[in-house]
């Protein structure tokens, strides 16, 4: 853990530069890694909001960016914003540790965000959950390996697995990504009073800028 904080805390001094304003057309290039990291990339998102009957009740804006990058030991991590999380206090950064994993440390805690596997239904990690607003438990990252067609997209799909301290799931995202382009579609989903799961926002992938 002392060297994880250690690693955050010289990952803080980074570079930043401002996104410019080429927009993303045509089908996307790949690159080696889950998704290309180079500053300036962005992900724009139109994100809707649902109540637990399943009717639309809000329509907002997302968007991750790629605004710096720093060399720790010879690895390139590069920091990123996205603009709806705003309880992490520290700066937060992106990985692809090979060319199916990508790994974020924010919060001091280095984890797998998103990788692509062999073998359906795969357990890839876990961590402690630190934003929950139940008793503090644990995040478990699954992969999958079957596509599915997003918007002309081919993506892949991870299911985060939130549980409280008692081991009861309540809370789950999932993240469908096109290998080597970015996030195309990122679902919440949340218990309503039945203890169902209902989809409570959506966000879908409508302007990007990648320089790989």
């Amino acid at each position: 853990m002392n060297r994880v904080i250690l690693i955050v805390s010289s990952l803080i001094m980074f570079f930043s530069c401002s996104k410019n304003n080429n927009t993303g057309s045509g089908l996307p290039l790949t690159t080696s890694g889950v998704i290309p990291l180079s500053v300036g990339n962005y992900w724009q998102y139109n994100k809707i909001s649902y109540d637990s009957t399943g009717s639309p009740i809000d329509t907002t804006t997302d968007e991750i960016d790629i605004l710096g990058e720093t060399g720790i030991n010879g690895v390139i991590y590069y920091q990123q914003n996205q603009t709806s999380i705003t309880n992490i206090n520290s700066s937060s950064f992106f990985v692809n540790v090979d060319s199916n994993t990508l790994e974020k440390i924010d919060s001091s805690t280095t984890y797998t965000f998103f990788k692509r596997v062999s073998t359906d239904s795969t357990a890839i990690d876990s961590w402690a959950d630190t934003v929950t607003s139940q008793c503090k438990g644990h995040n478990y990252l699954y992969g999958f390996t079957g596509t599915t067609n997003i918007d002309g997209y081919s993506c892949l799909r991870n299911v985060v697995y939130v549980n409280n301290c008692t081991g009861f799931n309540f809370e789950q995202w999932v993240y469908y990504v096109q290998y080597g382009f970015g996030f195309v579609r990122i679902e919440h989903y949340v218990l309503n009073q039945s203890g169902s799961f209902y989809l409570q926002f959506a966000e879908d992938l409508k302007n990007y800028h990648i320089n790989h």
